[in-house]
């Protein structure tokens, strides 16, 4: 049998040493290839967050998404937690902008936010200026005074009726598709538009219009504060929300997308719209 060499224990001191500092090149060799990374495994962040902040464009308040908690600027809501725990996988802060409806858009192509994170359906018309990706389906509610004293059950039966809706959304684009179809000519749906949800609600509740139409988890949540509204069982044309992101901002796009998938792995996504009540809208499949 042969004998193993015996090695000074002075000489294997100084191996230990060589043995530790070329593990640690080869370490800091494999950290730093492609780029710098970050506690979740980003390398080379995207431009849009190399400084550590994603800036989402939002319609506040729209609850159940996004609105303040009573007396506090703290954000709640579907959207807000959802960014939330993007932010914590991507490993960067998280920073919501207060931008209307109807401007949403112009800001993520002014470069004033990152990303649009706002209950924003997917149109093909929304596709030709930006790029989506999808989080959320749902359809639009139609909220009526409890009762229903009108008897509106489906969407045509809105013709000749008074409609309030807020501006920049595809309720409006609904109800403008049915005056030049099923309520087309004499039968047109009376439209009232406002700049914000909360105020097409209230033209409603204080009986300036029949009826008022919002995303099917918004009318939902507008019907539990004082039980004077309902929202009737149709649901007109179910549509997917989407996460917007500009044309160019590629790299983004494909960290959120992967960031969104683990957040559908792990059930942090699923937890996220149990709390709000929201789990008819759960969307199983990250696409462009």
């Amino acid at each position: 049998m042969s004998r193993q060499a015996r090695v000074p224990p002075n000489r294997r001191a100084l191996l230990s040493v060589g043995l530790l500092a070329l593990l640690a090149t080869v370490l800091l060799a494999a950290c730093t290839q492609g780029g710098e990374q970050d506690n979740r495994g980003l390398t080379s962040p995207p431009p849009e967050l190399e400084d550590g902040v994603l800036r989402i464009g939002s319609d506040i308040p729209f609850p159940p998404f996004e609105s303040f908690a009573d007396g506090s600027n703290t954000l709640t809501g579907i959207d807000a937690e959802l960014a939330e725990a993007l932010g914590e996988e991507l490993g960067v802060k998280v920073e919501f902008v207060d931008v209307a409806a109807d401007a949403r858009i112009p800001a993520l192509e002014a470069g004033q936010v990152d990303v649009i994170i706002s209950a924003m359906t997917i149109t093909e018309a929304r596709r030709q200026l930006i790029d989506f990706i999808p989080y959320f389906k749902g359809g639009t509610g139609i909220l009526v005074p409890a009762g229903n004293p009108t008897g509106i059950l489906v969407d045509y039966h809105l013709c000749l009726h008074t409609v309030a809706v807020q501006e920049g959304t595809l309720q409006l684009d609904q109800l403008k598709a049915l005056n030049t179809d099923l309520c087309a000519g004499e039968v047109n749906i009376r439209i009232k538009t406002f700049a914000q949800h909360a105020q097409a609600v209230a033209e409603l509740r204080a009986g300036g219009a029949d009826a008022a139409l919002a995303d099917y988890p918004v009318a939902l949540n507008d019907v539990l504060s004082d039980g004077l509204l309902e929202v009737i069982d149709f649901q007109m044309l179910p549509v997917t929300y989407g996460i917007g992101v500009r044309k160019d901002s590629g790299e983004l796009k494909e960290a959120l997308t992967d960031a969104l998938a683990t957040l559908m792995t792990d059930s942090r996504y699923d937890n996220i719209l149990y709390r709000w009540g929201a789990r008819a809208g759960i969307w199983k499949e990250v696409a462009s």
